[in-house]
């Protein structure tokens, strides 16, 4: 059995397919650390010119309306007026502390602005959000611009009390850590699972190259398939690898931040947000995304014996991995228990954060139901699987 192993494993690395996968990965890790990260342009970011701009501007409407007799004055003029008041001494707070160097006093300052700045805002029509929420016709831009504020508010009001050196790179969530936390929330889990796929699609039907060196490994054909499923699973986590490299490049730019870097956790009070540290929040991850490997890993074998056929496997595997695409919508949660899908629960940062029930305006989708309905999943296929192997008849190879 570890002769098999041993062979299977060396097949595996061996393999120009899987080459070709890592190094493309890696060549995707170095384009984003060395053009990408540094060119990030966050919606909330420090512009210091446009905070002294925006204070400058207010003060001087502030200044002009004190020397005139406001009972003549139009009401949507008192109540700007009295919004400029509200908000600019916050503003002022914000420079001070960022002219100073004091960035625990700006991270304060910033939490109670992006309260009272929110509180306005969404419920006015006459105000707005930053620009960047309404790019490309988003129709949900208002409810966006309200979950980034509370999101932001949060996340400053943590930095305000941290015990640790703060900087602009922290603030702006440019460091390594938060560079993963960030991809965490986007593209880089179903990028992973689609090559966790990749390199399993040929695990079985490969073995149709060579069936006589085969019989020489005189081995049950469940204990193979359960073989072949270890060992693309020791090359699912060899991925993170060539991610490495890129992860170093931005840590030497921009720091490696730490693990105690609070991140904000959506929570069913929309105005509340809970925190978890970055460790927490990427082991989380970690445990979903190996699930989603597993899941897909099982998946493949489970077609491998049964259809024997290379594309049916990639086509059975992608529709897996992007079949919540068929029925998201903002809001459906209302509608449908979409928390009862396992395939609700593959864009893993979203769903440790809670972004997703934001999305979905559902109460019920959790990190821990989600590895509830991936593992029972992978048992009820990994039983087929072994089921239909231990049969008699059965061949692994024809």
């Amino acid at each position: 059995m570890w002769a098999y192993f041993k062979f299977e494993l060396m097949q595996f690395f061996k393999n120009r397919k899987n080459i070709a996968i890592y190094a493309l990965l890696l060549f995707v890790a170095l384009f984003y650390a060395i053009r990408i990260a540094p060119a990030y342009d966050p919606i909330e970011k420090i512009d210091v010119d446009e905070i002294e701009a925006r204070y400058l501007t207010r003060d001087a409407f502030i200044q002009e309306m004190s020397n005139r007799d406001l009972s003549t004055v139009h009401g949507s003029t008192l109540a700007g007026l009295s919004i400029f008041e509200m908000v600019n001494p916050h503003d002022l707070h914000r420079l001070e502390a960022l002219k100073s160097g004091n960035l625990h006093k700006y991270a304060a300052a910033t939490s109670e602005w992006y309260y009272v700045t929110n509180g306005f805002t969404y419920f006015n029509e006459n105000f707005s959000y930053p620009a960047g929420y309404y790019k490309y016709g988003n129709e949900y831009s208002e409810d966006d611009g309200l979950y980034a504020y509370l999101e932001s508010g949060k996340r400053y009001g943590e930095f305000a009390k941290a015990d640790y050196e703060l900087s602009i790179n922290l603030f702006e969530q440019r460091t390594a850590w938060q560079t993963v936390e960030r991809l965490m929330k986007g593209t880089l889990p179903i990028t992973l699972i689609v090559c966790v796929l990749l390199l399993a699609v040929d695990i079985v039907t490969k073995d149709r190259l060579h069936p006589t060196l085969l019989k020489g490994f005189p081995i049950a054909a469940w204990k193979k398939l359960i073989i072949k499923g270890v060992v693309v699973l020791i090359g699912s986590f060899v991925l993170f690898v060539p991610l490495s490299a890129g992860f170093l490049i931005i840590g030497v730019q921009a720091g490696f931040g730490h693990f105690q870097i609070p991140v904000p956790i959506f929570t069913h009070d929309m105005w509340v947000f809970d925190v978890m540290s970055l460790g927490v929040f990427l082991a989380k991850c970690l445990q979903l995304l190996v699930l989603w490997f597993i899941m897909i890993i099982v998946v493949v074998l489970l077609c491998s014996i049964v259809l024997r056929n290379e594309m049916i496997n990639l086509g059975v595997g992608l529709v897996v991995i992007f079949a919540e695409y068929f029925y998201f919508n903002r809001g459906v949660g209302f509608q449908w228990a979409i928390e009862n899908y396992p395939t609700s629960y593959i864009h893993v940062g979203q769903i440790v954060s809670k972004m997703r029930n934001f999305y979905y305006s559902s109460v019920n989708m959790s990190t821990v139901l989600g590895m509830k309905l991936l593992a029972i999943s992978i048992v009820v296929m990994l039983v087929i699987t072994l089921s239909i192997s231990l049969n008699k008849r059965f061949k692994l190879v024809r």
